[in-house]
This record gives C-alpha cells, structure tokens and sequence, in this order.
C-alpha cells in the first residue's frame, strides 16, 4: 500500500504546476541620433559610439535575460552597434518611414536566450497599419516597436514595446499614450492567458505632462512600484540636453508595465550617460530596470514505461490514465 502511494505521488506531482521564474533586465535608452553638425557640448558619433557600446555592454555582462530597447536610432548607427556588441545579439525594428529610413526604435537581445514569436510595428496616428503615417499634430511619425519574447530556458513569455512619442505635438502625445494603452491591451494576451507587457521609452512627457497621466492611470510606471531603497541614480531629470545644468520638468524616458501581476520589481536606475571624460554619450540618460517573471507551467507529462505493468495498472486503477508527450 504504501508503494502505491509512492507511485501515485509520483504520478500526481508530474503533472502539477512548476513555478519557474525569470529575471530579466530592461533598458531604455535614447541614443541620439548622428548629426553631421552638432550641437553644443555634442560630440560627433565616432567619439561616442564606443562609449555607449561599453556602456551597453556593462549593462548587460552577466546579465544574458538583457532586452535594451533604443530611440532615435539611424540604420548606420544600428550595425554599428550591433558589430560592437558582438554577434550573441540582434535587433527588431524598422525605420519609422519605413524600412532603414529615418530613426529607429530598436529593441535589441540575445537570440540564445530569447526567441521572438511575434513581433509588429505600428505607427502612432489614427491609422497605424499604415507606414510612414503622423498622427495628429505630430512634427514626424512617430512608431511603437513591438515583440514578444519567449525565454528559451523556462518558456516564460513577455512582450516589450518601444516608442518615441513627438517632441511638439501635445495632442499627438495624449494620442499616442491612448493607442499604446490599446495596443499594450492587445498583446497582454495569448490563448487566454495574460503575458507580462512592458513599455519603455522617451515620451517627451514628464509626470506632470497628459501624455504620462494617462500611462500612468492604465498601467504602473516601474519606478512607482520599486521600494525607494532600491532605486539608484537620478530622480529629478532625464533629459540633460548635453548640459550639466540641471532641467525642470525633464523627466522624460520611463518604463511601464501594462500589469504588475507575477512580477517581482528588484531594482530601478537612471544612470549616467557622461562621465570623467566629460564627453556625453547621448542627451539623454538611459532607464534600466531589475525584474523577475514568475510564472507557472505543466511539467512535461510522461507516458508510463510500457515494461512496468503494475505502475499502469495502478494508475488506471485510480482513475489516472499516462499522458502523451506534449512536446
């Protein structure tokens, strides 16, 4: 009797639910793009590319979960990026013009650890299938970048979204947090079960702007949601225009996450994007957040060992009969 209870522990625990759990780090980065001419206290893209793929690099070392999505990306600085970081990564994204014209909002990661199922562009306007389109008083077109990721070792899933919404347009800003709100809706879920949704980039809204009010009501802004102890680096501006003159109201470059659900929030920074050398790597400073996924799953399901008749046999006496594999 006791063997019997033995084998259907066994059998029972086989097919319970595992907790499996995932950590991952997000980052968010406006890059700035690579003018010929540029601004004052910038330097040219060649001064601050390798500075910004060591920096990305450092990020992420030790970190292969490492998902880093970027705005005002140019194709060129893309495949410079992509040769520094070294072949363990690749990208999604397209230029929002379509193609490799125009900047970029690129989520790039490790293809060894993280296997896109899906993945989409949309436009932020009032038809955003439709490519190269601008949505209401926006300056240029504006793109949200979209893919769902499954993690190769644990099967978790999360989606991460890209954007850069417009530098003038007020209406388009409030616009476009009310699509990325539906489209966030749309990809939370998969065959009935939700999927962690975050989304990050420069919305050229600060907390006190529409644009961040209305995120802000539908989803959770990370920050909000890691303890204060564990929040390092800049608090008051993100935005520093390549200046070292503190900015109002230039809270600009944020991380959402559609639900907080099975998710534990471990850490949150701004950090720095100019050092002792003095040189900017871009005039932004980029977000990085710490997160694990918890989520649960069937364990693979065993058919009974065709040459233990007595393990079937008890089974089916219980009313258990062996599964097929499922994968």
């Amino acid at each position: 009797m006791k063997f019997t209870s033995l084998v259907l522990s066994a059998a029972l625990a086989a097919t319970a639910p595992l907790s499996r759990s995932t950590d991952v780090r997000l980052v968010t980065y406006n890059i700035r793009l690579a003018p010929n001419k540029p601004q004052w206290g910038e330097e040219l893209w060649p001064v601050r590319r390798p500075r910004l793929t060591a920096q990305i690099n450092y990020e992420t070392s030790g970190r292969p979960e490492s998902i880093v999505c970027m705005q005002e990306a140019l194709y060129p600085q893309i495949q410079d990026i992509q040769q520094d970081l070294g072949s363990e990564w690749d990208y999604y994204g397209i230029g929002r013009r379509g193609g490799q014209s125009d900047e970029f909002s690129p989520i790039f990661y490790r293809p060894s650890v993280w296997n896109i199922e899906d993945k989409k562009t949309y436009w932020l306007s009032d038809t955003p299938e439709k490519v190269g389109s601008r949505g209401w008083d926006a300056a240029f077109p504006r793109i949200v970048t979209v893919a769902r990721f499954q993690h190769a070792a644990t099967g978790n899933r999360m989606v991460y979204m890209c954007t850069h919404f417009d530098h003038k347009g007020k209406k388009a800003r409030a616009n476009s947090a009310k699509l990325i709100t539906d489209i966030a809706e749309t990809w939370s879920i998969l065959d009935g079960e939700t999927i962690p949704v975050f989304i990050g980039g420069d919305l050229n809204s600060s907390p006190s702007g529409a644009a961040y009010k209305h995120l802000a009501k539908t989803m959770n802004d990370v920050k909000s949601l890691v303890p204060q102890s564990k929040r390092y680096g800049h608090s008051s501006y993100t935005y520093t225009g390549f200046t070292t003159v503190p900015w109002d109201d230039m809270y600009l470059d944020h991380i959402f996450v559609h639900d907080p659900t099975g998710i534990e929030f471990k850490a949150f920074a701004v950090v720095n994007s100019r050092y002792e050398d003095g040189v900017f790597i871009s005039d932004h400073r980029p977000v990085v957040v710490d997160v694990r996924l918890n989520q649960s799953a069937k364990a693979f399901e065993r058919p009974v060992p065709p040459s233990c008749p007595f393990f079937k046999d008890t089974l089916m006496s219980s009313g258990m009969h062996p599964m097929r594999p499922q994968g």
